[in-house]
């Protein structure tokens, strides 16, 4: 077999054209291009309206990358480099230094900077990074090591897959162990005969886990009795695992090496280092201030720990677990969100106790005490690896507030006197914790580390008191009846029964409600309570972006103070008699937090919340309800064997397969590049992720023949920032007359023939060409997101004609651009229309998809009410709707539209012909994120 060309040793000079990554070759720049879920490969085809980037425009980058000044040279002592990508620029953490071992060789093997380099990609940004941290040096062990170096390793060498005999038995043997059968329904299973016929080496459920055992471990479980200052009905029992060995699993697993980044930096939209960019934890000042009170090499690591109680008894039992999540805040943010990836490890399940005192206060006061005494427990690894972190250089020595407040209220009572204790701490907002777990860690402070919540602060505080506001002012049976009459785009969630009676509602609840709640009471209160209201979700809303600009900063600072402007009208409206919340009061410390922390959206609960049902809701329905908590840790210890044995073996299968001979070091392995999609093992993450698809990719595929059997025209293509997809069958097949007449288009003929007629040349000269229609009810598009370029999911537009069941239809609004180029959304409405779909078609002498479309009157101011666009139905002189065939390519983006309902909604309006029967309407910026930040950051 020939010897494979290898990279490895060669300079990195030839960067991406998009990201900026360096290569070795131009080989490898298009390797990395052509990846289908790259974030390079969407905005390639975006810059080449829809084709690939052509290998003239990749010798150009590559000739300007090698002729080229450095950009990355040394400016003020810091280290810069430049990244080029088109973008807008218009929970708690805490700290964990790891410090260097200096009695191995201190010469570092690779400096993190330059790894970073590879690994960050974004906007056209200019990147000053924190400089002699995070140094790295041979010697340390990787996942692989420790799979190939356990008890086992020898007879693994033979059979990797031991103690299985086979790989087939091995995935056998992990869909028993992974699924939810009880042990008696593995023995049943087992106990068949079709099944005994399989040569398996186990024959019982018993046999099987015994052998689940032996398995590479992850971090062990601990257990530990709790010594409390007060009788407890049973004595409280701590299960919890070494922060320190999760943080070093989160570390090594292999396909979280490219998203993880260890060096602070201050992001700039250029070199002049006029407008700050905030995004990732370590782009926040709080990172960097860390990070100088480090010794020189350190490496900075943000513990994310998230904590909150949740029901594991299901009808009754009235039983409650308390578990600790721990990911790091150094895997990219986009990563760390995603729940089916894992980055949020179980900790610990904290004891819940049953203290034997009367007073209910004082019950929730020893709880409490009793939760720091296991955190303190718990966390002790991390505070000594801070402090070890930091002892070349003194703590500030500042006795930080909340400990001040504490050691006031021990001066006025005993800790012990627990009712003379409670109304110390009550003037003081303490909960009754004397010692609180971060006392001793150094850099921790809670006004430092607790970051505001989306999920709480955000969504909960919108259902509690803006929902009621909104509700007293309007009314119920109202605001109701504006609920069920809204059409909604498919897959976004329809309130037909209104909102007011709405029991057991979830955060995907309340940001549905955001989305209409605005234009639902508009007209129905007064104006300065509107403005209130909207300003309120306006901050939400850009509070949520996933990056941040100064300008951004300022536009979410200025939404706040907008609502407390206006905040009096809600008080003058009688729903509201003083401001004493919380949750508002948190609110204040969102734009602080932006810049000492990143993005607030990264600190979101909802990974966390849905971490709760793999971590703690399945493994406890799949115990004897009898002792939760050991079983529960007993299951993810077992899940957690299986997990780690099966991504090292399929690992190891991948590399024996793709090279077994001695030369198979010498691979053309690009170790920062990071994995196909397609080449990734399903098991390599523990639950399988939904794949999105990628219309752009294949409309390119298309184009380059790479399908050619695929039937023409194509039903898939697309313009350079929006993909479409039609069905290859169409709907219908008619006449034009037929579709005139089906469709209630009186004025389609002409309308073609219009269109024709000033159209393509190729087309004159050709009698309307109109005898014949291929018509379809959907079209499903796909649009790049505003602040990245990222792929959004396709959403589905419809043009549905009246039938018995719909007596109107269904035509769903969209945005149009008026030139055939758009720039669509970083253009806002500026160059587009709003207009309705009505008919999707392809007439069968052409092979241009068409569509035709009734167009709105936009008002040329925002309304400052409620912060939306005012539309009016446009009608010609003959009192028809005016419209036009346009090429369906000239679609940018999906729109939403709500009646514009006045003081009282007209009563014979329903769901079905409010928005027929309407001619004013509201174009609702809020019924999504990326649409609300095409209108209102352009």
């Amino acid at each position: 077999m020939p010897r494979r060309k290898t990279t490895r040793g060669l300079p990195k000079n030839i960067s991406c054209p998009q990201c900026g990554k360096r290569f070795c070759t131009a080989t490898n720049v298009l390797q990395h291009m052509n990846q289908p879920t790259s974030s390079c490969y969407g905005a390639s085809l975006a810059e080449e309206v829809g084709l690939l980037a052509s290998a003239n425009f990749l010798e150009g980058a590559i000739h300007r990358e090698t002729s080229r000044p450095r950009e990355d040279a040394e400016v003020s002592g810091t280290h810069w480099y430049y990244n080029d990508e088109d973008t807008d620029m218009g929970p708690p953490t805490a700290d964990v230094s790891v410090r260097p071992d200096y009695d191995v060789d201190p010469t570092p093997a690779v400096n993190a900077y330059e790894s970073q380099r590879e690994q960050l990609s974004g906007s056209r940004r200019f990147i000053e990074t924190y400089e002699g941290c995070a140094e790295m040096f041979p010697g340390g062990e990787t996942f692989m090591d420790q799979f190939r170096n356990d008890q086992y390793a020898e007879k693994r060498r033979e059979n990797i897959y031991f103690p299985w005999a086979s790989r087939q038995e091995w995935e056998f043997a992990s869909w028993l162990l992974r699924s939810r059968l009880s042990m008696a329904a593995i023995d049943n299973l087992l106990s068949l005969e079709i099944i005994k016929s399989v040569p398996l080496s186990f024959r019982s459920a018993k046999e099987l886990r015994s052998r689940a055992e032996t398995l590479p471990p992850g971090p062990l479980w601990l257990c530990e009795t709790l010594t409390t200052e007060y009788p407890t009905k049973e004595p409280p029992l701590l299960f919890y695992r070494n922060p320190i060995e999760c943080l070093q699993a989160l570390l090594s697993h292999p396909h979280f090496e490219s998203h993880i980044s260890f060096v602070p930096r201050r992001v700039w939209t250029c070199a002049a280092k006029i407008c700050r960019i905030y995004d990732e934890w370590l782009s926040g000042d709080r990172a960097w201030s860390m990070q100088e009170a480090l010794p020189p090499g350190a490496t900075l690591l943000g513990v994310v720990l998230s904590s909150d109680k949740t029901n594991i008894s299901v009808m009754s039992g009235n039983c409650m677990a308390h578990p600790l999540l721990i990911s790091l805040a150094n895997i990219d943010k986009h990563i760390r969100s995603k729940t089916s990836l894992h980055a949020y490890l179980l900790l610990a399940l904290l004891p819940i106790a049953k203290f034997a005192h009367k007073n209910t206060r004082v019950r929730s006061l020893l709880q409490d005490r009793l939760v720091h005494q296991a955190l303190n427990i718990v966390l002790s690894p991390l505070k000594t690896a801070a402090s070890v972190g930091i002892m070349m250089s003194d703590p500030s020595g500042n006795l930080p507030n909340t400990l001040a407040a504490i050691h006031t209220a021990c001066s006025q009572s005993s800790p012990t006197d627990y009712t003379n204790f409670l109304k110390a701490i009550k003037p003081l907002r303490l909960n009754g914790v004397v010692e609180p777990f971060w006392k001793l860690w150094l850099l921790s402070d809670p006004s430092d580390f607790i970051t505001p919540e989306v999920l709480h602060h955000f969504h909960r505080m919108f259902w509690d008191h803006d929902v009621k506001w909104c509700i007293a002012a309007t009314g119920a049976v109202e605001l109701d009846f504006r609920f069920s009459i809204i059409q909604t785009l498919v897959g976004y969630r329809a309130f037909n029964e209104g909102i007011s009676k709405l029991k057991q509602v979830t955060g995907r609840d309340h940001r549905a409600i955001q989305r209409y709640i605005i234009a639902a009471v508009a007209g129905s209160v007064p104006r300065k309570f509107l403005m209130a209201i909207r300003a309120l979700l306006d901050f939400r809303y850009l509070a949520q972006a996933p990056s941040f600009t100064m300008r951004s900063i300022d536009r979410v600072a200025s939404a706040l103070q907008e609502f407390h402007n206006h905040k009096e009208a809600i008080v003058s409206q009688g729903v509201r008699a003083d401001w004493k919340i919380p949750k508002l009061e948190l609110l204040q410390s969102v734009v602080p937090s932006i810049r000492q922390s990143g993005a607030v959206m990264q600190w979101s609960a909802d990974i966390t919340e849905h971490a709760h049902v793999e971590e703690i809701k399945v493994p406890a329905r799949a115990s004897n309800n009898q002792n939760y908590n050991s079983q529960i840790v007993r299951h993810l210890d077992r899940l957690d064997k299986c997990f780690r044995f099966d991504l090292a073996t399929s690992l190891e299968h991948r590399v024996n397969k793709e090279g077994g001979d001695e030369d198979s070091s010498d691979l053309d392995v690009d170790e920062e590049h990071e994995p196909d999609a397609e080449k990734i093992h399903p098991s390599d993450y523990s639950s399988p992720t939904r794949r999105l698809l990628n219309y752009f990719s294949i409309s390119s595929s298309l184009l380059l023949g790479a399908r050619p059997s695929a039937r023409k025209p194509y039903c898939t293509f697309a313009t350079a920032t929006t993909a479409f997809h039609l069905a290859t069958k169409p709907s219908l097949r008619l006449t034009v007359d037929e579709a005139a007449t089906t469709y209630q288009l009186p004025a389609l003929e002409g309308a073609i023939a219009t269109f024709f007629a000033n159209g393509d040349t190729c087309f004159q000269g050709r009698e309307h060409a109109t005898n014949k229609l291929y018509i379809w009810h959907k079209v499903r598009v796909q649009q790049l997101s505003y602040h990245d370029r990222n792929l959004l999911p396709p959403q589905t537009l419809r043009a549905i004609p009246p039938a018995s069941a719909n007596p109107y239809g269904r035509y769903d609004p969209v945005i149009v651009s008026v030139h055939p180029q758009s720039d669509w959304p970083r253009s806002g409405l500026a160059g587009h229309s709003v207009s309705q779909l009505r008919i999707i078609f392809r007439l069968s002498c052409s092979d241009l998809f068409l569509a035709y479309v009734q167009h709105f009157n936009i008002a040329t101011n925002v309304s400052p009410a409620t912060g939306m666009h005012l539309l009016k139905r446009a009608v010609g002189g003959n009192g028809q709707r005016v419209g036009e065939v346009i090429p369906l390519t000239r679609i940018c983006s999906p729109a939403h539209l709500v009646p514009n309902f006045g003081r009282v909604a007209h009563s014979r309006l329903t769901s079905l012909s409010s928005y027929e029967l309407s001619n004013d309407f509201w174009l609702n910026k809020y019924f999504s994120k990326e649409f609300y930040y095409a209108l209102s950051l352009t």
